[in-house]
């Protein structure tokens, strides 16, 4: 099932077309990785499905009455507020129960960052601040969950948790959609993949080329890199690194 589709997507800055005209499809129960070099449009197209950035041209369609979250690389924390406090705020403003909390406290637990609940944003390192951003996201229970970068920062044991945590997104029925730059993880966790280079989606690798890559990373990277320079990886890397 589908839980979110866009067509035609494109953004430009300036006289840099960043997006142009992007297909994706993100479906319950499922990860996908969205993978291409600095500046090749990742988070520029995951701002776009989440809302936050205002797309060009484009249809983006969210299934109805579905919870979308995203999470950005640069957690948009409140330097004053706790974790506790960033916690209260959003299951005020989106109208969340209890389940929110039990979901913050499971996923906060996991990732080690449950002594720091009163502690000042601005007091914790950037590492801390990706993991708190990453239990807020969770907590909300979403349909569809987009992270950029989700693993920047994280230490080797959160690296682990969190890969097991969005395992736990898919298996409830989320579609999971998550840029990054590590073959190792996308291999362990994704069902599939799509590679971004000059604005245009150049591959899709589907369950069953994923399944093949199994145990074998290095095959993965070889497939990827080989994607993004036949797709015009120079454009991409030539984009600012901000737009991805």
């Amino acid at each position: 099932m589908s839980r979110l589709g866009a067509r035609a997507v494109r953004k430009a800055f300036g006289r840099n077309e960043v997006l142009r005209g992007v297909d994706v499809d993100l479906h319950a129960g499922e990860v996908c990785f969205l993978l291409g070099v600095n500046g090749a449009g990742k988070s520029t197209l995951l701002g776009g499905l989440g809302g936050e950035v205002a797309l060009d041209a484009g249809v983006v369609k969210l299934e109805p009455d579905a919870r979308l979250v995203f999470v950005p690389q640069k957690p948009p924390l409140a330097p004053l507020l706790t974790p506790s406090e960033h916690l209260e705020a959003m299951v005020a403003l989106r109208g969340l129960g209890a389940e929110a909390r039990t979901r913050y406290a499971s996923a906060a637990e996991a990732l080690g960052i449950t002594r720091f609940f009163d502690a000042p944003a601005r007091t914790l390192s950037g590492g801390t601040q990706q993991k708190v951003a990453l239990s807020l996201g969770l907590s909300v229970g979403a349909d569809v969950l987009l992270l950029d970068e989700p693993w920047t920062g994280l230490d080797i044991l959160s690296a682990r948790a969190l890969r097991r945590l969005l395992q736990a997104e898919r298996d409830r029925g989320a579609a999971v959609l998550a840029a990054s730059h590590l073959p190792e993880t996308a291999v362990a966790l994704a069902d599939r993949a799509v590679v971004l280079a000059g604005g245009r989606i150049v591959a899709r690798l589907d369950p069953a080329r994923m399944q093949g890559f199994a145990g074998d990373p290095r095959a993965f990277e070889a497939a990827i890199v080989e994607a993004m320079v036949e797709g015009g990886v120079q454009d991409a890397a030539d984009a600012p690194a901000p737009q991805g």
